[in-house]
C-alpha cells in the first residue's frame, strides 16, 4: 500500500512544480474598461509620419507656407473610436484645436487606421518673429471633455486610466527651403 502512495505523491509534486514554473498570463495594469477588460492606448507609427522626420525646413521667402501632415495609428482595441487633435504652437492659455478627427472603430478587426492628412498653414516668416513653429498631432481614446474639466493642458488631458500619444514636427525657417505641399 505504501508503494501506491509514492507514485501519487510524486505526480502531485511534479504537477505543482509544473504549474509554478508556468505562470498564467496576467493583464497589464493599463487602461480599465467598464466591462473589466484592459486596452492598450493607440500608438502613432513613427515610420508612417509625413512629412518624414521631425524637423522640416520652411522657406523664409514663402508668403503662405503650408505642409501636409499625417500618420498611421495602431490600436489593438478595434471597437473604440480614437480622437486625433492637431495643435500649432500649443500653449495652455491658447489651447485651441486646429482640427479634430474621430477615427471610428474597425469592424474588420484591422488594428491600423490612417489619419486624414492635415494641411498645416504656417504664418509667413517675418524678421524678429519666432524662428520655428511646432505642429502636434495628439491621439487618445479617452480625452477629458475640455469644457467640463479643462485640466492643466486643455484639449490634451486624458481621463484617468487613459493615455495620449504625441507626434511633433518642428518647422524651422531657412533661406531657399520649401514653401510646402498643400493644395
Amino acid at each position: 500500500m505504501r508503494r501506491a502512495a509514492v507514485p501519487v505523491l510524486a505526480v502531485v509534486c511534479a504537477a505543482a512544480l509544473g504549474l509554478a514554473a508556468c505562470p498564467l498570463p496576467q493583464p497589464l495594469a493599463s487602461v480599465g474598461r467598464e466591462d473589466g477588460g484592459t486596452i492598450t492606448p493607440p500608438r502613432i507609427l513613427v515610420d508612417t509620419a509625413l512629412p518624414a522626420g521631425t524637423s522640416v525646413r520652411v522657406g523664409t521667402q514663402c508668403s503662405a507656407p503650408a505642409f501636409l501632415a499625417s500618420a498611421t495609428l495602431d490600436d489593438q482595441d478595434t471597437d473604440e473610436p480614437v480622437d486625433v487633435r492637431w495643435f500649432l504652437d500649443y500653449a495652455p492659455l491658447n489651447a485651441g484645436i486646429l482640427s479634430l478627427e474621430q477615427l471610428a472603430g474597425t469592424e474588420t478587426g484591422e488594428t491600423q487606421r490612417q489619419v486624414t492628412p492635415f494641411c498645416a498653414r504656417l504664418p509667413p516668416w517675418t524678421a524678429g518673429a519666432a524662428p520655428a513653429h511646432v505642429l502636434e498631432m495628439v491621439v487618445s481614446n479617452g480625452f477629458y471633455d475640455p469644457i467640463a474639466d479643462p485640466g492643466p493642458t486643455p484639449n490634451r488631458t486624458p481621463r484617468p486610466g487613459f493615455e495620449t500619444q504625441v507626434y511633433r514636427w518642428v518647422f524651422v525657417y531657412a533661406d531657399s527651403a520649401s514653401c510646402g505641399d498643400c493644395p
